[in-house]
């Protein structure tokens, strides 16, 4: 077996949803030079880090909590909901603000599967042209929700249309409990299936998304 990455870099200067957004703040809480002044070490070192940020940044989880306040947060998702085999769909074809439609699924089996859809737009990771995304249709949506897809994973800012106040795309996947990662990356090295897809977060209380390394076991 061997391992495929699929997470972007949290750093500080890093694309993030909105410029409104903060960007994230990385910094030392106890530095190496400090733990060896301290009294504490002997022949060693121990370096302390603190991360503050919004927890919709890098490649991230969207919980059910994130859309629906009734429903689950990120610390009520089951390992079985974050490990899932996995397709990629091919939809390399699609331009900016233009909608990925239900045609791409045609012959798929996406059943209890995590389906993700590749178009190329992580190369724009860190330009401007990264903000000018396609999206995910609605009928796209109700698609995967009909036939029993378990996580939608993208490789763009957000799945759904943005423009859209009513966001359907997550309140359709979201209300059904099928999880979304966004902001994945490195789709192309997977094959089309016969893999194995991780995208576990850290287990916080009361959090709607949160970071995620995800990456696919391929057999």
């Amino acid at each position: 077996m061997h391992f495929i990455d699929l997470s972007q870099t949290i750093e500080q200067g890093m694309t993030v949803f909105s410029p409104t957004a903060p960007q994230p703040v990385i910094s030392t809480w106890q530095s190496h030079s400090q733990a060896a002044t301290s009294g504490k070490y002997q022949d060693c070192t121990c370096e302390i880090s603190e991360v503050r940020f919004i927890t919709s940044l890098g490649t991230y989880i969207d919980s059910p909590y994130h859309f629906y306040p009734q429903k689950p947060s990120i610390e009520g998702l089951l390992m079985e909901q974050l490990i899932l085999p996995g397709t990629v769909v091919d939809c390399t074809y699609v331009t900016k603000h233009q909608p990925i439609e239900p045609e791409v699924l045609a012959g798929r089996d996406i059943t209890n599967k995590a389906v993700l859809f590749h178009t190329g737009w992580s190369r724009f990771w860190g330009q401007a042209a990264y903000y000018d995304f396609p999206y995910l249709s609605e009928a796209t949506a109700h698609a995967l929700r009909d036939r029993g897809a378990k996580l939608v994973g993208v490789d763009f800012l957000v799945i759904d249309d943005t423009s859209n106040p009513y966001r359907p795309v997550h309140m359709t996947l979201l209300g059904n409990d099928i999880l979304i990662v966004e902001n994945l990356t490195n789709l192309a090295a997977l094959p089309s299936s016969s893999f194995t897809f991780h995208a576990v977060p850290v287990k916080i209380k009361g959090v709607a998304a949160f970071p995620v390394r995800a990456y696919a076991v391929v057999e």
